[in-house]
């Protein structure tokens, strides 16, 4: 198979070859009645050279980047061959989280709509709640390492040379405890004082605006507005999810009255209107309005639902239906699954992103959007992530060519690193299917995660009474067995350099999880508390300083400086009871 990826819908091979020489300056044009599909090319490479035809300038632009990945991947000759090549979904898009304490430095964001663009991805969204720079608002973003707005106009118009759109992606609701616990916004709280989530534990601190407050509304609006201005894009995501404290609080007596959905629907609206007021669509998290399906027809008509679901079994067919039969515009929208894992969740990612797909192509959804978040401190390092989103460019371009995953190894280390060969990409699939030696295995995370995070929760404390001795033992072989392939990898390019070591700062910190996890379950098994112990005594403390450290210097190199103590706080909390752990020289 041609390295290319994503893999062509039509690809016929002459049995020639020619000098990949020969094709470093392509004849191209644009012909809509020779190429009739939007975004659609025609590529031919034979004795004469290479020629593209594309519907439109994005197709000549898509025949480009498949030319180079042809080059790229031949030594001396490439083969004479024809491809006819457009894509299933005409949005194919990726967003990421840059608000869970990790904001990426400018050059990384830059480097990565180039490899987006090679993945003929042409949407990327930067989920913000508190990292923009916005105007009049410093006490909220003042030590947050933000993006300013003027920054995003220069990734905006850097990615419109690619055909990358930029759409800005700020959550206008709820995930607004950055905002609602600083002095001068605690008053538009909804839940001041914190509020009971559905997971089974009350977190402390305030999560959504209160929508009957006037206040709330002339902020959000701002946002609105100061994005607007800068941005180009015709599309607007407005966030909204996840607002299950609205109706705990100050609105208890309105939602008693008139309905949980009826109170978002209404400031749903207000915010779909403001941004349509810029001549923008608003697009917006779907998840309130699947949990009250009496809201499907009500929803803006201009706007889009963002329907997201992350595990593998999601319903993405069934719910796909209801926005068709409702009329409804939306994308579908699966994730990585590199989140709340330190491994990644490899089987879940391809099969949620596969099942994503299937639904957009059957359904009808304008757009594919893959979703890569930062829960709880944004953890995984970039590697993580390449698997999921090397394979979601490929069934959201066609599911018919890349469905199947072959290949898959080669065109994940190619995406991510220009790596030549299938190495990095097979310990990255490896590494994230570590989580299938476990029974049983956990919603949208894995056990060694929730026992980092916070085994005290009730939720976490749940997931450890039903971790076996085996699963952590299984764990830990697998890993060793991941680590030794490691060992052996002898990376061909930087950025393959930089992502080995951040596979063995992944191996190293699920290493220590795994025997932490090894003493809580003994304990349990005992009868006693899941509370946090030291692994190893004194020998586990230290090695824990060695990986805190190699976290500080992975980060410090990819990231801005704004949330990494947050991020380190959290990572090492729950495990306070082993001492201080910084500055130790320990090796891992």
């Amino acid at each position: 198979m041609l390295p290319l990826h994503p893999r062509p819908q039509r690809l016929r091979l002459d049995g020639g070859s020619v000098s990949k020489q020969v094709l470093h300056s392509p004849d191209v044009a644009v012909d809509p009645a020779r190429v009739p599909r939007a975004q659609g090319y025609r590529l031919v490479v034979d004795a004469d050279g290479a020629r593209i035809v594309g519907h439109d300038a994005a197709g000549v632009f898509y025949g480009r980047q498949t030319l180079n990945q042809l080059r790229a991947g031949a030594a001396e000759t490439v083969p004479t061959l024809s491809i006819d090549d457009w894509p299933d979904r005409a949005v194919r898009g990726y967003m990421l989280d840059i608000s869970r304490d990790r904001v990426p430095q400018h050059a990384v964001l830059v480097a990565l709509i180039d490899r987006l663009a090679g993945l003929k991805i042409n949407q990327l969204q930067l989920y913000t709640e508190h990292t923009l720079a916005f105007a009049g608002h410093q006490e909220v973003w003042r030590d947050a390492s933000p993006l300013t707005l003027e920054v995003l106009q220069e990734l905006e118009a850097y990615g419109r040379e690619r055909f990358v759109d930029l759409v800005p992606c700020q959550n206008l609701f709820g995930h607004l405890h950055r905002w609602l616990t600083k002095p001068g916004y605690a008053h538009l709280a909804e839940c001041p004082d914190g509020y009971d989530t559905p997971w089974g534990y009350r977190d402390p601190h305030p999560f959504s605006l209160d929508p009957s407050d006037p206040g709330s509304f002339a902020l959000s609006a701002n946002l609105i507005d100061q994005l607007s201005a800068v941005s180009g894009a015709g599309l607007f995501n407005i966030g909204c999810d996840e607002t299950t404290d609205i109706g705990q609080g100050k609105n208890r007596a309105r939602v008693q009255r008139e309905g949980r959905a009826a109170v978002y629907l209404e400031y749903l609206q207000k915010l779909c209107a403001r941004v349509s007021g810029h001549g923008k669509t608003p697009m917006f998290w779907g998840d309130i309005v699947l949990d009250h399906p009496e809201l499907i027809g009500q929803v803006p008509r201009d706007a889009v639902l963002l329907n997201w679901g992350y595990e593998a079994e999601h319903n993405f067919m069934g719910q796909g239906q209801q926005f068709q039969d409702a009329g409804v515009r939306f994308y579908v929208c699966p994730g990585t699954s590199a989140w709340c894992t330190l491994t990644g969740r490899t089987r879940n990612a391809l099969d949620n992103l596969r099942a994503a797909a299937q639904a957009a192509n059957t359904y009808g959804a304008e757009g594919y959007l893959i979703t890569d978040w930062g829960d709880w401190g944004h953890w995984q390092p970039d590697a993580v992530s390449w698997v999921g989103l090397t394979y979601g460019a490929g069934v959201a371009w066609s599911l018919a060519a890349n469905g199947d995953e072959e290949g898959l190894a080669g065109a994940v280390g190619r995406a991510a690193a220009d790596e030549p060969n299938e190495a990095l990409g097979r310990l990255l699939l490896r590494l994230g299917d570590v989580y299938l030696q476990c029974e049983p295995r956990f919603l949208n995370s894995t056990w060694w995660f929730k026992l980092l995070r916070n085994p005290e929760l009730p939720d976490d404390a749940a997931v450890m009474r039903q971790v076996s001795k085996s699963d952590v033992q299984r764990a830990r072989a697998e890993l060793d067995d991941v680590a030794l392939e490691l060992d052996t990898y002898a990376p061909g390019t930087p950025d393959a350099e930089r992502m080995k070591r951040e596979v063995a700062w992944c191996i190293g910190m699920t290493r220590w999880a795994c025997e932490r996890g090894g003493v809580v379950v003994a304990a349990l098994s005992a009868g006693g508390p899941p509370g946090p112990v030291p692994p190893e005594g004194p020998a586990g403390a230290a090695r824990l300083g060695s990986l805190v450290a190699e976290f500080r210097a992975l980060w410090q190199g990819r990231s801005e400086p704004g949330g990494l103590e947050d991020s380190v706080a959290k990572l090492t909390r729950v495990l306070s009871v082993v001492g201080p752990v910084e500055g130790s020289s320990a090796t891992f």
